[in-house]
């Protein structure tokens, strides 16, 4: 295997590691470990290690190495500020624009959500929250929005789906999805902006009063 692509895999394979919770936050990845793990030389783990730093999956100091990157409940909140900020321009963006079987493909989101709500499935209901997210991200005419928000969830993707372990938390979730389809199905972009603004200020208050819990 050519250097390159032994370095693109070592980074692929970590960043999903991290992304699936297999690595603690702020856990120690040992160089001398993963070489012989990967059977790659510590110049290459060096590589992935540095790639995954520029994607804020990890953090790297002087003399200690790599460590899982790890965010503060003050880092999460604003982070959920700014996603509130993009979400709401997205979907002003996308409501007039979108298509029909863009908005048939929501409906199937929004009814499978309530499936799995219903059987008490929340990881499954989580995972098709953020298919619902993407079918609006696919049809906004600007990418570069989408790209950086995109881009953002993708280095929290850790914390993105907690709060619908909250209590409640999922019947509030499928209320405020159903009321974005709506004004979707209307193309109306300023109510669009609002109600998605909306839910992810909800999802901000879970995270700021439930912190302790989630974490």
């Amino acid at each position: 295997m050519a250097v390159q692509n032994q370095t693109t895999h070592v980074y692929e394979s970590l960043k999903k590691r991290i992304d699936e919770g297999f690595y603690s936050p702020a856990e120690n990845l040992r160089e001398a470990a993963l070489a012989e793990e990967y059977s790659v030389s510590r110049n290459t783990i060096k590589k992935a290690l540095l790639m995954l730093e520029n994607d804020a999956y990890v953090s790297i100091e002087q003399n200690k190495g790599a460590r899982v990157r790890s965010y503060s409940k003050t880092e999460v909140l604003d982070f959920l500020q700014l996603r509130e900020v993009l979400e709401g321009f997205v979907a002003s963006l996308t409501a007039p624009v979108i298509s029909d079987a863009d908005l048939a493909l929501l409906q199937n989101k929004i009814d499978q959500m309530a499936q799995r709500k219903a059987a008490g499935d929340l990881l499954g209901y989580s995972a098709l929250n953020r298919e619902f997210h993407t079918v609006i991200y696919d049809a906004c005419p600007n990418r570069m929005a989408v790209e950086m928000l995109t881009k953002l969830k993708n280095q929290m993707k850790k914390y993105n789906s907690k709060s619908i372990l909250i209590p409640g938390r999922s019947d509030h979730s499928l209320e405020e999805h159903s009321a974005v389809l709506e004004a979707m199905r209307n193309h109306d972009a300023q109510t669009a902006r609002e109600l998605m603004q909306q839910h992810i200020h909800n999802v901000r208050e879970v995270y700021d009063q439930y912190y302790g819990i989630l974490f």
